[in-house]
């Protein structure tokens, strides 16, 4: 998703640095996207868990971060997410208490640098978060973009179900796409919480990734118009804000 700099008539600025985002954005999707932001996150209140705790760990759910990350200033550019409101003494305070409660653990042990430097959440900090944030595992999914083979965009989809797979192989390429599928043993699609197997997809497909200026005002509405569908029939969640869609239900 690029102009083409050889062309003549070169995108507007605005559109590059649009163009810039949307290609980060697909490799490192986000905790949220800026136009799923909810304003409030569905919890139960079945712990003692505080909205503060609840928004680091929610970051921590599929990843390990460090200390550095979770700091106020660093939080929400780092991952596209409500900031919470724990100056840094008070966040260091928050993780030992979570250490100290098995809630999350620093996987770099004694042979770390620094404070916390990999915090990942353990089973009991999992089986907490799941009691306020209530994940439907069975629609849980994640991708990535291993390579760009001949000009042809490769995405890989792993998901709980094999449904969530084909419907993520079928609506999210934005052009046709050649996808092949298969069942493996899960090799820790979400660490705290093994499933005996995922379901995989692969996909090749073609992506615009050149445009003058009057073809990128119609490849802008029918990219909008894909993802007003993709959001609108998505069975899958993969962060979140994704998965606020249903628990309100």
């Amino acid at each position: 998703m690029r102009p083409n700099r050889n062309s003549d008539r070169l995108a507007p600025q605005s559109v590059r640095d649009d163009l810039a985002t949307a290609a980060t954005e697909r490799n490192e999707r986000p905790l949220f996207a800026p136009d799923e932001m909810p304003q409030e996150l569905y919890r139960t209140h079945h712990t003692a868990l505080s909205d503060c705790d609840l928004l680091i760990l929610d970051v921590m759910f599929n990843r390990s971060v460090t200390y550095r990350m979770l700091t106020q200033e660093q939080f929400a550019p780092t991952f596209n997410a409500p900031a919470h409101t724990l100056s840094n003494d008070d966040l260091k305070a928050a993780i030992q208490e979570m250490l100290r409660d098995n809630i999350v653990e620093n996987t770099a042990g004694a042979s770390g640098s620094g404070f916390c430097d990999h915090l990942a959440m353990t089973p009991h900090g999992g089986a907490l978060w799941s009691l306020e944030r209530c994940p439907s595992w069975d629609r849980y999914c994640t991708e990535s973009y291993p390579a760009l083979v001949q000009g042809r965009t490769i995405m890989s989809v792993k998901a709980v179900s094999a449904g969530v797979r084909d419907d993520f192989l079928r609506l999210w390429p934005e052009s046709p796409a050649r996808c092949r599928t298969a069942r493996i043993r899960d090799i820790g699609l979400i660490g705290w919480h093994p499933f005996g197997h995922v379901h995989v997809g692969l996909a090749s497909y073609d992506e615009p990734r050149e445009w003058s200026c009057d073809k990128y005002d119609d490849w802008l509405k029918q990219h909008r118009a894909h993802v007003e569908r993709v959001e609108a029939e998505r069975s899958w969640w993969r962060t979140v804000g994704e998965l606020q869609k249903f628990v309100r239900a």
